[in-house]
């Protein structure tokens, strides 16, 4: 068995930076930005591109040709 002892960020506990401003701890600074406050489904835009913006990544297109009837719509899908 793992046991790790571990303290939540303020954050994720009920009450947040105010909780902690109370117990005499530094309270965390107010720029940090809920995409997901109206939950993920509604914001799932702008976590895609905060995600692919974070790690570089860039749209890419293919090609496919061939014959008539040699497949490209099956594998386009």
């Amino acid at each position: 068995m793992l046991n790790i002892k571990t303290t939540p960020s303020s954050l994720f506990v009920q009450g947040g930076a105010e909780a902690e401003a109370e117990d005499g701890a530094e309270p965390t600074d107010g720029d940090f930005n809920w995409h997901c406050k109206n939950g993920l489904a509604k914001n799932i835009q702008l976590v895609k591109d905060e995600f692919c913006k974070e790690r570089g990544l860039k749209p890419f297109k293919i090609a496919i040709t061939g014959k008539p009837c040699a497949g490209k719509s099956f594998f386009s899908k």
